[in-house]
């Protein structure tokens, strides 16, 4: 029962995203970090998924923040600093500092400077998380170019990119013109009951064996369409933290690596969410550590050649 508890608390919400109690748990029944890299490197060992996965952390940082901001807005509305944005940033920092010493100092600093970043810009971008959500996936499509351009075409499936980006192109236009063609007004004028039902599927859902996928699904896809209808902020930002794991999965698609929260599913109910909290709280470390071994293989790669 205590798994279960577990398990739903880390996908009843975008997997990726931080809360100040989120460390905490990773803490008392979660795993290391050296546990967490080894899982991170079977399946990130491509210089274009690398690339890519900077780009969605800086996809789920942007989002969290967001959200952790139009909540502090919503309950917190008197106080200036934003209690949930920075308890999250002080206890993530904290513990990332605390519990990931074999990361390379750069790495360990990179990440701290994006988590700040992201707090800083949070206010900023609130009101305008449309034109964030079509930046950064322009952001991933010219990375994605980059990777083609950059010598590392044999890195990727050529078919994968072609209609993945045809989809995210597409289902943008899709957010774009349903208001057009559905009218939001009776959603709008049941608010608690929309965010209710949808609430509680997401939590039903996250109670199922392997949650990942259909939390994602669900998440993004029916999360999106209720905010585009009902102009809700938080959920947009709730939404788009599940539109960040779209990405990583199109990314190991390209790549044709496995998603590490799919490849942990084989492991044990007990092991699997000790695995996948650390993979999720350690995730900022992992892709610039990543980065740095990559770096570094290549480097003695090209040495003996």
């Amino acid at each position: 029962m205590t798994t279960l508890v577990l398990q739903s608390s880390l996908f009843v919400a975008p997997q990726f995203y931080c809360f100040p109690w989120k460390p905490l748990i990773n803490a008392a029944i979660g795993d290391s970090y050296a546990v967490a890299l080894k899982h991170f490197l079977v399946n990130h060992m491509t210089a274009s998924n690398l690339a890519l996965h900077f780009v969605c952390l800086i996809v789920q940082l942007t989002g969290n923040f967001c959200l952790l901001r139009v909540l502090d807005d919503l309950f917190f509305p008197s106080i200036a600093f934003g209690p949930l944005s920075v308890s999250t940033f002080v206890v993530w920092v904290g513990y990332l500092v605390l519990n990931s010493t074999s990361a390379p100092l750069w790495a360990q600093l990179a990440s701290t400077w994006c988590l700040g970043a992201a707090v800083v810009a949070a206010p900023i971008i609130v009101p305008h998380g449309e034109l964030m959500s079509l930046a950064l996936v322009g952001m991933f499509l010219s990375t994605l170019a980059l990777c083609f351009l950059g010598g590392f075409r044999h890195q990727l499936n050529v078919r994968a990119a072609t209609f993945g980006s045809l989809f995210l192109v597409a289902i943008h236009g899709g957010w774009y013109y349903l208001p057009q063609y559905i009218d939001g007004a009776l959603l709008q004028a049941h608010l608690f009951h929309v965010n209710l039902v949808f609430g509680v599927v997401m939590f039903i859902l996250s109670m199922v064996k392997n949650p990942l996928l259909p939390t994602v699904a669900y998440g993004y896809f029916v999360g999106r369409a209720l905010a585009t209808l009902t102009g809700q902020s938080w959920l947009f930002f709730f939404s788009y933290g599940f539109f960040g794991s779209v990405l990583q999965g199109f990314s190991h698609l390209l790549a044709s690596e496995i998603p590490t929260l799919i490849a942990l599913q084989k492991e044990s109910p007990a092991d699997k969410i000790r695995y996948e909290y650390a993979h999720v709280v350690f995730f900022p470390n992992l892709a610039f550590h990543g980065i740095d071994i990559y770096r570094l293989a290549a480097g003695k790669s090209q040495k003996s050649v």
